[in-house]
């Protein structure tokens, strides 16, 4: 077996830790008053500070207490549950199959993670992994109801993206991070003589990325309610200045994919046909390359100037060693070849942390998504402008597809990749609730689900 020790992974990447409370005054003034509106705000505003101060604050910001870090986002998740003590409010009694693979999904990643490692360390970064993901996840889906709801989501995130493009192209023009004073670094990465810049994110992969798989959402809005052009469009050419500013290849690859999800609303109607049709193209290309199908990402992130064959890399080296990982996940992927304890994929990291059932569970979100999304789809065909904004939704989920293939939200961009399951499960529930109540005009439909239709 080769020696990769030389190629080391950063100190704590497995159980995290370390460092001691870094709490500067305007970070706790924040996160202070943000749980106070959490609590005081009616309920269909509640979650919009949780958004504002979860995103924009980086998790660098951390309490200490009995050995146990308190990030940002933790804080706020606490926070949350004290507004659900205090008023009851927590709604998981209508959990759909979407929030029961999510919430499984998390369950079994930390317990395969714990078998695999069988270090007292590990249960208490699982501990921390299963508050703050079922934490963040139960706070969106028992505040964010009605598509009145999903609409103040969207514009909160057009708020935050408007917000931080100036930031970050400031940071890309003069290499120093605004956001230096919460803890990240202040003097950006460079790659080829190219400012990456980060803004409040842990990365600027993952900065470009959360912005750009956005923008479909902004354009459904704009669809939806064509009062809400004004923000849509500033949201849109935000998000496509922190693409610019990060300097990456994946947010130019989510870019495009929400782009062209977008542009094939003509063939919703045929989608089986479409998915036929790649499969063909994809079978059809194997054929005729002299690498596994793929190594199309080396050749995608060679145009973009990105590290494509790391990527492709790490694809092949799971699948030949499938049976290193397929029970419950694996310790020695860093023995695979260069970098590979770099897992910089959201479809190969479930499979290395949760074993074969962690990742058909995290393609499972996917699939009740996708089929969500359809059927939500198909329940307002219509309403051309309810079926559009649907489609919006489902585009920007094809472009966090995509984008996992480079990707893995670990920092707060968490929040936006749960907030987007939890619209879906919405609209979704909104979408049925109204087809059932055109059909039967007898039923009565809660004014919450439908409050923006």
């Amino acid at each position: 077996m080769p020696d990769y020790s030389y190629d080391a992974p950063p100190k704590n990447y497995y159980f995290g830790g370390g460092g001691d409370t870094f709490m500067p005054p305007i970070a706790l003034v924040l996160v202070i008053v943000a749980i106070i509106l959490m609590v005081v705000l009616p309920r269909k505003y509640a979650f919009v500070p949780f958004l504002l101060a979860g995103l924009l604050i980086p998790l660098d910001v951390t309490i200490l207490i009995a050995g146990l870090h308190f990030n940002s986002n933790r804080l706020l998740i606490l926070g949350g549950l004290s507004r659900f003590v205090f008023r009851g409010e927590m709604s998981l009694d209508n959990m759909n199959s979407l929030d029961k693979v999510i919430m499984y999904g998390m369950l079994i990643e930390s317990i395969s993670y714990i078998l695999l490692w069988r270090q007292a360390e590990v249960i208490v970064n699982r501990a921390g992994f299963l508050f703050s993901g079922l934490g963040t996840y139960i706070i969106l889906r028992s505040l964010i109801r009605s598509k009145e709801d999903v609409v103040m989501t969207i514009k909160v995130f057009a708020i935050i993206v408007i917000f931080l493009a100036p930031l970050m192209w400031y940071e890309h023009s003069n290499r120093s991070n605004p956001f230096s004073m919460f803890g990240v670094a202040e003097l950006s990465y460079l790659r080829y003589d190219q400012v990456r810049a980060q803004g409040p994110f842990a990365y600027s992969i993952v900065a470009g990325t959360f912005a750009v798989v956005l923008i479909p959402l902004f354009i459904g809005i704009w669809w939806y309610m064509p009062s809400t052009w004004f923000i849509s469009a500033i949201g849109v050419v935000s998000a496509t200045v922190m693409m610019i500013s990060s300097s990456s290849s994946t947010p130019v690859m989510a870019f495009s994919a929400g782009i062209l999800a977008l542009i094939i609303w003509p063939l919703r109607k045929n989608m089986r046909k479409v998915r036929r049709g790649i499969i063909v193209i994809l079978i059809g290309l194997q054929l005729m390359m002299m690498s596994p199908i793929w190594f199309l990402v080396n050749r995608v992130g060679g145009v973009l100037g990105g590290s494509g064959w790391h990527r492709a890399m790490l694809i092949d080296t799971f699948v030949r060693h499938f049976f290193d990982w397929f029970l419950i996940g694996t310790r020695d992927n860093a023995n695979w070849g260069w970098s590979m304890w770099d897992v910089d994929n959201a479809y190969v990291g479930a499979g290395l942390k949760g074993g074969l059932l962690g990742f058909i569970l995290f393609l499972a979100i996917f699939v009740y998504g996708y089929r969500m999304i359809g059927e939500a789809r198909t329940a307002v065909e219509e309403s051309r402008r309810d079926a559009r904004f649907i489609w919006a939704i489902g585009s920007a989920l094809f472009a966090n597809s995509i984008a996992f293939f480079g990707i893995v939200y670990w920092d707060q961009s968490v929040i936006a990749w749960y907030a987007l399951l939890v619209m879906i499960s919405v609209i979704h529930t909104t979408a049925l609730a109204e087809r059932s109540a055109r059909s039967d005009p007898g039923t009565t439909v809660p004014v919450a689900a439908v409050a923006c239709g």
